[in-house]
């Protein structure tokens, strides 16, 4: 990569996100240099409203999801070849833990290295966070992408699908389960896609017209308000026996859900949280043990994103023409990374939005 050439950088803060240019970053042993076709927002657009950084630690390392083409390899990189197109995972996973030996979740090492971690590995922000033209990114967080596959299928590998993947293939679910499904943003919608493509039949729960109509055309058999007096008969009503779902999955992170999503499961049924408020510090789930999940032996688990072991069958299910027409129809917009403000604003304001906005940081 000449040495000339600079890398631009996206940064973002309260009601302003600007182009950057940094030096052109060149990646140590074991790493690679991408040249990023695609960046999803995830929660970015949260801080361009409020100013507000969940986890990213800097206003120019922001972005966590990715898609593109090597371009310059590190030393010892064998796995890998230029041009390649690969997914990048989020986070830096260290390959050795008990998590990683045992091929779960990258961002539940127990080494796990954040980007300030990496900005001072580099001694430089360029290229250390998603919204960059090129990316730097270990191999052990990349996958190759399928030769018959898209940027923009491939791009649903991190948090449009595959955040809920993993929480959901350990439930081994079957068209015998009746699930619920809350907090129906894009989460709760990826999470219908995956329970319908296992043949599940799945009750939204929501408030928002918008995104219920959306709901159902992701798959959602029943719509019901939460608002409803009897929002709980309605739900036991559709279960065999009335005896409420099998199992339930929280995608907001809010404890008013999350005390519905416990109290429709049936005996012996088991709530996933797949989502989580990290803008909201106080928030708390109130539980009586004994009443709430000893007497129905009922459980309460959680998954955050993709296993390791899961990345090929996330793949192979990605490659499926069902699965990517519902990706087609998740992905409203993309917009030139030097378009953000206006990316931004669509999603804070709604603005006919569906569900995901893709950067472009080419364009």
């Amino acid at each position: 990569m000449n040495s000339k050439v600079k890398n631009k950088v996206l940064w973002i803060e309260k009601n302003k996100a600007e182009i950057r240019e940094y030096p052109m970053p060149k990646p140590l042993p074991g790493w690679v240099l991408i040249k990023v076709m695609i960046a999803p927002i995830c929660i970015e657009h949260r801080v361009f409203e409020t100013g507000f950084i969940e986890w990213h630690e800097d206003n120019d390392m922001l972005g966590h999801e990715g898609v593109g083409e090597i371009c310059e390899l590190g030393e010892g990189v064998t796995d890998f070849a230029l041009t390649d197109r690969v997914i990048i995972y989020q986070g830096v996973a260290c390959g050795y833990c008990w998590v990683c030996e045992n091929g779960l979740g990258s961002t539940h090492c127990m080494n796990l290295k954040g980007y300030k971690e990496m900005a001072e590995l580099y001694g430089s922000h360029s290229g250390i966070g998603g919204y960059s033209q090129y990316r730097l990114a270990p191999v052990n967080m990349l996958q190759r992408i399928p030769d018959e596959m898209s940027y923009k299928h491939a791009s649903a590998a991190n948090c449009l699908i595959g955040c809920t993947y993993t929480g959901i293939k350990e439930q081994n679910i079957s068209s015998e389960h009746y699930c619920l499904v809350s907090g129906i943003g894009f989460i709760g919608h990826a999470t219908i896609v995956n329970l319908k493509h296992r043949g599940a039949k799945v009750i939204a729960l929501g408030r928002n017209k918008q995104r219920m109509e959306f709901a159902k055309q992701m798959g959602a058999d029943f719509i019901i308000n939460p608002d409803d007096d009897n929002w709980l008969e309605q739900v036991k009503a559709l279960t065999p026996q009335s005896r409420g779902v099998d199992f339930s999955f929280e995608c907001s992170g809010y404890p008013y859900y999350q005390r519905k999503c416990l109290d429709a499961l049936r005996h012996y049924g088991t709530m996933t949280l797949l989502g989580y408020a990290a803008h909201e510090k106080d928030l708390k789930l109130e539980l009586n043990t004994e009443w709430d999940l000893c007497w129905g032996h009922k459980q309460i688990t959680a998954s955050f994103d993709v296993a390791f072991k899961d990345r090929l069958s996330l793949v192979e299910m990605l490659l499926e023409k069902p699965v990517q027409e519902k990706v087609d129809e998740m992905v409203t917009h993309q917009f030139p990374m030097s378009k953000a403000e206006e990316a931004f604003d669509l999603l804070i304001n709604h603005k006919g939005c569906g569900c995901k906005v893709h950067l472009l940081p080419q364009e």
